[in-house]
């Protein structure tokens, strides 16, 4: 059997290498537009916080060339497809020298991941230097460069992109970094109000945040870039960045391949497309969100990995159950705290009208050494009022190893466990490795209280 895979992003590099791993038999081949495979636009971030540097940036990769082809599976790369013909199974390519080739597959698989950074369409954009993406290698070098000779540095978008850059933007010195966002706090699909108010209490004076601005148009002008938004405000800058809305890349899917009207693929539960040999994965496609909202746009690249795994059960025929609702889980590290969410914020469980309660504990105590002294957490769990079942939780934490309880957190939501099962959780106990309080127990019991009291 040939399966082609269109497009070296994570879920296509994440499926390839399960496909060959089910049966290596299989004729894979792998083509991407470029030479890059799975590169990771928060490379940047790693280079301004000492962690890489901008000249290893072709070899900090998830996955070479090499790597897979070793492993059985054919790379083509810098072979943009121009057309995929589902008649006939066929996609039509240019390769290295710009010839047109075909390829005959039997089962095709879309990975071509999505366009980040992108503005709606109603936000044109003058075309000039100071306007920056990291989506490539090539783009992330430009805005290395422009952003180490700039000093006032604009960031449009205050989620997990835009709050990642700007936290590592703060370990050079001599910028200042403003945040636009059209919400009125960061990080809103992720944590309510209360976890981020923690947050920006720990922000760094080098970074202002901007609130409940929607950007209309840019233009250039004295060599600085103009930020113009809907309420008439003006921003001047020498550089800006766009971290907000990414959309699928979708250029290249014919007509017959249904597209939802946000031009997301439609799929069913095992990743199949309305062209049941063609399946669609990684940021091309909506998935199952909680339990409570059919599907959702979640460009992440665990979701993406997971659609991938999906799929190539499917095309291998192992006996896997289709996709199940994903929980958004997410752990990061900015401004010297880390965060973790899981499932459905209480912000949405509004939007959805639930009926659910929540329960905020901080601690400050981890264990007796010296090097826990200065320890806090908060910690926040979202649950059904009448069954009590687990829908969401969130934390904040100045500890690495707190960050694990919103893992532990996210399969009590999978595994659809009730606050009161959460007491009797399972976990180890050691001296001078765990924490002296069981912190998912003590909030659990806050929360019964409340509802004894």
């Amino acid at each position: 059997m040939r399966i082609i895979i269109i497009g070296g992003s994570h879920a296509g590099i994440a499926i390839a290498k399960y496909l060959i791993k089910f049966d290596c038999h299989l004729d894979i081949i792998l083509i991407n537009d470029t030479s890059n495979l799975a590169f990771v636009p928060s490379t940047i971030n790693f280079i301004f916080e000492g962690y890489s540097t901008i000249d290893n940036l072709t070899t900090d990769r998830i996955a070479t060339k090499k790597t897979l082809e070793e492993m059985g599976i054919n790379i083509k790369l810098n072979s943009p497809v121009t057309k995929i013909i589902p008649t006939t199974k066929t996609i039509q390519f240019l390769d290295n020298n710009l010839y047109q080739k075909e390829l005959t597959y039997d089962r095709l698989i879309l990975a071509m991941g999505s366009a980040k950074f992108s503005l709606s369409s109603f936000a044109p954009i003058q075309d000039n230097q100071q306007l920056l993406t990291y989506k490539s290698p090539a783009e992330t070098i430009h805005a290395y460069q422009k952003i180490m000779a700039s000093k006032e540095i604009a960031i449009v978008g205050a989620g997990l992109i835009g709050m990642e850059l700007a936290s590592s933007l703060t370990r050079v010195p001599n910028k200042k970094i403003e945040i636009f966002d059209q919400m009125n706090q960061p990080l809103f699909r992720y944590f309510d109000e209360n976890i981020t108010h923690i947050l920006l209490k720990k922000k760094p004076s080098c970074v202002t945040f901007t609130f409940g601005k929607t950007l209309h148009s840019t233009t250039k002008k004295d060599n600085k870039v103009c930020l113009s938004f809907f309420d008439q405000t003006k921003v001047r800058a020498d550089v800006a960045i766009f971290a907000t809305n990414p959309k699928p890349n979708i250029a290249i899917i014919p007509s017959p391949i249904m597209l939802d009207f946000d031009n997301t693929v439609m799929t069913n539960s095992y990743m199949q497309t309305s062209d049941p040999n063609i399946y669609a994965i990684g940021d091309l496609v909506k998935v199952p969100f909680s339990f409570k909202v059919k599907k959702a746009y979640l460009p992440l690249i665990s979701i993406a990995r997971k659609t991938a795994l999906i799929a190539a059960c499917h095309i291998a025929k192992l006996p896997i159950p289709s996709i199940k609702p994903v929980q958004r889980t997410i752990g990061t590290k900015i401004f010297d705290s880390y965060l973790g969410s899981t499932g459905i914020t209480s912000a949405e469980a509004s939007l959805l009208n639930l009926n659910v309660s929540s329960v905020t504990k901080s601690f400050t105590h981890y264990s007796s050494l010296p090097q826990y002294a200065n320890f806090s957490l908060t910690l926040k769990i979202i649950f059904d009022t009448k069954s009590h079942l687990l829908l969401g939780a969130q934390l904040i934490t100045n500890l690495h190893e707190a960050l694990h309880l919103i893992t532990l957190l996210a399969q009590a939501i999978v595994d659809g466990k009730t606050i009161e099962a959460l007491l009797f959780h399972e976990q180890f106990y050691a001296p001078f490795l765990s924490a002296d309080t069981d912190f998912i127990s003590e909030i659990v019991l806050q929360a019964l209280h409340s509802f004894s009291a």
